[in-house]
């Protein structure tokens, strides 16, 4: 890192050494607003390659401190550290008032356990790969099918095509007299049930049992209320008032006993082999778990009608993750992130795109923040597969939707800007063969909102239960579980094993060992002869230019990174 009491006072300040003067010299300015703060610190003391080349922090807040000091306040003088200062000290007051907005932006963002889920903008969820896959199950419908054992069967695959387990539709009654409306121990109603709602409930219950206080069995009470409240977006003072349909309430409740119909087999062997269909597989080249229900339920309150005293349906009931995810939401195996919480406002039936991406951008901002690559484009092909459009959409109509998604988060804060990382050319468009050959192979930059950065950032704790202690997510907890696999196989590649801090993980990056080559006054060429390796390898890496690293050189690149 950059040692700012070694720069000159007078001497004229690089781009990088004037983003850092400028940070440095303010920062007494917001002792206030330690959040805004840490940020800062990060887009001072850290540089893309894109940034280099437009000599503009990405960070809106940031961007505008420092326009504000080194344009407007200084009318386009050459920096040093001397100007910067005197500046500061001239205008406190109208740096101050100018930054203000960010100040309050930030001043309340925090995720607050004491505060009901429905007063929040952000809920957590874990990040890890086996967590999403388990996650996306409960919407797939058509990936179900007959395993010829009696139960329909579908298979946990990454992006990769690595096995993590098999899932089966094993439905059951929630309640002994189910009324004819509301039957849900069938597997057609079941199936017709997992849906983007389902993910909802799933998100929901997860959240609710790690932060919730829990029976002596370790349940938790869940009413339909609750993901009512969260869909229409009232706050709890409003429960009161609201009415909702015994429609919409029982129709909340089999989505929670499609979810108890869900059982998982995890792969607990040591290598996950790209596969073209699991139950071609001879499952002792396998380590598979016994299956084990997803959740469980305890008690169960019924509604009955006031006139003729029949049951209509489920009201309340007591539910818990089994041990199966258990391990994931108690912190043994957590990776938390934060998810927006207006996913559960988009209709997951004309809005299942929005919450599929919404989703999807949650866990890759998580391992994007981890490494330091938030700013690394994602692939048009990636993005379309995870939202999942229908078929029937042409590739005109295709693009205008997946543009409408992306422009509806943006308006809606849950995303803070996003472009083409080219500009399209158009004269292909429409084209035979376009979407595939040309529009799909495209990337776009999709960014999120600062909060979501530093709550990433942080290694979130979670609440203390009435029969359980507080456990906080180590950093060797975030890293194995979050990298089982990587998400995105045109994305870039890293292998953190053995090379864990005790108490920090050195981030491997291309802006990272640019960063340090710089620090140190090195060439390419005397850094990688260093590292041995090739100044051609390192110089390539350093560019964006290998997609898939040789983990012996990005071991060389750390080992020299911390001997340095």
């Amino acid at each position: 890192m950059m040692e700012y009491a070694a720069i000159s006072e007078t001497i004229l300040l690089s781009y990088e050494q004037t983003k850092v003067a400028v940070y440095e010299e303010t920062k007494e300015l917001f002792e206030d607003a330690p959040m805004l703060l840490e940020l800062w610190h990060q887009d001072a003391y850290q540089t893309s390659d894109d940034e280099r080349l437009h000599q503009q922090p990405k960070n809106e807040a940031f961007l505008a401190l420092f326009n504000l000091i080194t344009v407007e306040l200084t009318n386009f003088k050459r920096m040093t550290k001397k100007v910067i200062r005197d500046t500061v000290e001239s205008y406190k007051d109208t740096i101050t008032q100018t930054m203000l907005p960010f100040v309050q932006m930030m001043s309340d963002v925090e995720i607050d356990f004491s505060k009901p889920l429905v007063n929040q903008n952000y809920m957590m969820t874990d990040s890890s790969t086996t967590f999403y896959l388990m996650r996306n199950i409960v919407t797939s419908k058509k990936g179900f099918a007959d395993n010829g054992k009696g139960h329909l069967e579908s298979e946990l695959v990454d992006n990769q095509g690595q096995l993590h387990g098999l899932a089966e539709l094993r439905p059951a009654p929630l309640m002994e007299t189910e009324p004819t409306d509301y039957l849900i121990d069938a597997v057609e109603n079941t199936l017709s049930s997992l849906d983007e709602l389902t993910a909802d409930i799933f998100d929901l219950v997860s959240y609710m049992w790690m932060t919730g206080e829990h029976t002596s069995d370790g349940f938790i009470e869940f009413h339909s209320d609750d993901a009512l409240l969260l869909q229409h977006g009232h706050n709890d003072d409003a429960l009161d008032t609201m009415k909702f349909k015994e429609r919409d309430r029982f129709n909340i409740m089999r989505r929670v006993a499609a979810l108890t119909s869900v059982w998982v087999a995890l792969n607990d062997g040591p290598d996950r082999l790209k596969i073209v269909n699991s139950r071609d597989i001879n499952s002792k080249l396998y380590k598979f778990q016994d299956f084990k229900r997803m959740f469980e339920v305890g008690n169960v309150r019924i509604a009955f009608d006031k006139k003729t005293n029949k049951p209509k349906g489920i009201y309340a009931l007591e539910i818990k993750p089994s041990s199966l995810l258990q391990p994931y939401l108690n912190g043994s195996k957590s990776s938390l992130g934060v998810l927006d919480l207006k996913v559960f406002k988009y209709s997951y039936f004309t809005q299942r795109e929005h919450k599929r991406l919404t989703r999807y951008l949650s866990r890759q901002w998580k391992i994007r923040v981890v490494r330091g690559t938030l700013h690394q484009p994602f692939k048009i092909g990636t993005l379309l597969k995870e939202m999942n459009f229908p078929e029937r959409l042409n590739g005109v109509q295709l693009r205008d939707k997946f543009e409408e998604v992306l422009d509806d988060l943006q308006r809606d804060e849950i995303i803070k800007v996003w472009n083409y990382s080219e500009t399209i050319d158009e004269a292909r468009v429409g084209k035979r063969g376009w979407v595939k050959n040309y529009w799909s192979q495209l990337s776009v930059t999709i960014l999120p909102p600062d909060v979501v950065v530093l709550e990433n950032r942080k290694q979130i704790p979670l609440p203390t239960n009435s029969d359980e202690k507080l456990i906080e997510e180590s950093t060797e907890e975030v890293i194995e579980a979050i990298f089982e696999d990587v998400a995105e196989p045109e994305q870039e590649s890293f292998d953190f094993d053995e090379v864990i801090e005790e108490s920090a993980v050195m981030l491997l990056t291309p802006e990272t060992m640019r960063a340090k080559i710089d620090e140190l006054g090195y060439s390419i060429r005397k850094a990688a002869e260093e590292m041995g390796m090739s100044h051609t390898t390192l110089s390539r890496y350093m560019n964006h230019k290998i997609k898939r690293h040789n983990k012996d050189n990005d071991k060389k690149m750390l080992q020299w990174m911390k001997d340095n």
